[in-house]
């Protein structure tokens, strides 16, 4: 009787954009027959052109095809921008949660919540002999169990890290997407690199509208009506955020604290649940009790899966911007302007009022040529290009070529930022947060790309192995460490600074408010004008609880 089959772990794949991500899912892949899940939004473009082979020498193969195929909202029309996955590294593993989005369409972590379990629960069912091609949702959706049993592994790969932890930890309430109609066109509050703030000022997230233009007024009936359950949410998106949020305050007092007065869609949601539930039940109540589940922290639910092994992929950060910097020039030479500009030319241009913060639009790698689009043509476009790979630095340079390098200077730019701001993530939600049970994780070094076999595929492998051997792993996971700052501090509150007039949510956000250099350059303003320098004080605004009427 030959002994039954280990159970696979769910590999997570971690790591900033250009670090190697999908060169290891797919070697994983191959060797475990696992199937590879995407948890990276469209954010995250900037990697290897749609001609990458994966049989060049160490270097080639690595720049060619480690960061290339995965982003989850990537459709036809934007492959380089998007990476989307070639044929070739499609027929080598099967992937999931590809061409799920139209150009325009809001889709947050709860709709990838909401695809990818049923997915991950169904890895590994035997076929039905029929087309598989976007039949994810029709495969059902079942028992991690039996994924597990059918001894197909799960690899969980991306740089949209809260898209992982959406599905490692049950972080999120309700399903949110039935109503997405209502939130979408308040989608640019969602997380992300789009919107986020400046350091120093990282609970801002956009400064508060003059009272003259603020909002509407909360009316009682309003209130009553929202208490009686008899206001409809669709009706919600006819006001303002700050209207709202208003609202919210008089019905859930904490979870307005939580909110900043313009993150609409989220005080939607919020609302929502107070609503759906007939006034008995809001958001408040709803986090409190899945934060004392047992399994639970001060992020949120208990782990999902008991099973799961985490690698980290990390790069020296000199030797990571250099290889960003080189993937955008290979992404020009690739064809990356004619993309963008097909794209603008069927999506863009013939319609107006577009939200560049929303769905596919915000892109890295398309926002940031808009400019050049709305200024030039396809023909300027062609007399660019021949320039750029037929000319010397000496040739007269044609009319369009500095703003297209001021366009590509920038995108370089905030992929760099992008791949530090990944980063810090994984540090404070994955490593700095000791109340959460996390599983192990696994760091593996991608600096040197000539030594990616010893340094990475096979120290991956051990990893993995030893799991699937019940033994001990050959490495110790990275120690996990508390942010001594930010664990003193609340992540919660609502402050109000009379100084700049900004909201901050947050006393660990407060502080660094106060401790930015704008905030002290507003106050020594401030003070030189003055009279007698009776300069404004910063104030700190805490809402306390709810009224009774």
């Amino acid at each position: 009787m030959e002994p039954a089959k280990a159970k696979p772990p769910i590999v997570v794949i971690l790591g900033s954009t250009g670090t190697g991500k999908t060169k290891l899912s797919l070697e994983l892949a191959t060797r475990y027959g696992g199937e590879i899940v995407s948890a990276d939004s469209m954010q995250n473009p900037l990697r290897a052109p749609p001609d990458r082979t994966l049989m060049a020498d160490a270097e080639t193969r690595y720049n060619c095809s480690s960061a290339g195929a995965l982003c989850a909202l990537s459709r036809d029309g934007l492959d380089i921008v998007t990476a989307k996955a070639t044929k070739a590294e499609q027929a080598i593993a099967k992937h999931h949660l590809l061409d799920v989005v139209t150009p325009d369409r809001a889709f947050t972590v709860t709709h990838f919540r909401e695809q990818a379990l049923p997915i991950v629960a169904m890895i590994g069912c035997d076929d039905d002999g029929g087309d598989d091609d976007n039949n994810d949702e029709q495969r059902g959706d079942g028992e991690i169990d039996s994924l597990l049993s059918a001894g197909r592994m799960p690899i969980v790969v991306g740089g949209t890290n809260y898209y992982i932890e959406s599905l490692l930890w049950q972080v999120l309430i309700g399903d949110g997407v039935r109503r997405e109609h209502i939130r979408r066109r308040s989608a640019a509050a969602d997380e992300g690199p789009t919107k986020r703030p400046k350091s120093g000022d990282a609970g801002d997230d956009q400064r508060p509208k003059p009272p003259e233009e603020e909002e509407q007024q909360v009316s009682g009936a309003l209130v009553d009506r929202c208490r009686a359950g008899t206001l409809s949410v669709d009706e919600l998106e006819s006001y303002e955020a700050p209207a709202l949020h208003k609202l919210l305050a008089t019905v859930d007092r904490p979870s307005a604290n939580r909110l900043h007065p313009n993150n609409k869609r989220k005080i939607i949601r919020a609302l929502e649940v107070y609503l759906d539930s007939g006034g008995t039940q809001t958001m408040d109540q709803v986090l409190t009790a899945q934060r004392a589940v047992p399994g639970a922290s001060s992020l949120g639910g208990p782990l999902r899966y008991g099973n799961v092994v985490i690698l980290w992929l990390r790069c020296e950060q000199d030797a990571l911007n250099k290889r960003l910097d080189g993937r955008v020039d290979s992404m020009v030479a690739q064809g990356l302007l004619p993309e963008i500009r097909a794209f603008y030319e069927q999506h863009v241009k013939p319609y107006k009022n577009h939200d560049y913060h929303q769905g596919i639009l915000q892109s890295i790698g398309f926002k940031e040529f808009v400019k050049y689009l709305e200024r030039y043509d396809a023909e300027q476009d062609q007399l660019l290009l021949q320039h750029l790979t037929t000319t010397t630095d000496s040739a007269e340079q044609p009319d369009g070529l500095a703003a297209l390098g001021v366009c590509l200077d920038y995108l370089k730019l905030v992929t760099r930022r992008y791949a530090r701001r990944q980063q810090q993530w994984i540090k404070n939600r994955f490593l700095g947060t000791l109340d959460r049970d996390v599983p192990p994780i696994y760091a593996l070094d991608t600096t040197d790309v000539t030594c990616w076999n010893a340094q990475v595929t096979d120290r991956a492998v051990a990893i993995i192995d030893a799991v699937l051997g019940d033994r001990m792993p050959p490495q110790e996971p990275v120690p996990r460490s508390a942010n001594t700052a930010s664990a003193r501090l609340s992540k919660e509150g609502f402050f109000e600074c009379a100084v700049c007039r900004r909201v901050i949510i947050g006393e660990y956000q407060w502080q660094l408010h106060l401790r930015s250099n704008k905030h002290r350059k507003v106050a020594k303003r401030n003070a030189a004008a003055t009279v007698g320098g009776d300069a404004k004080k910063p104030v700190a605004s805490v809402v306390d609880a709810a009224p009774d009427t």
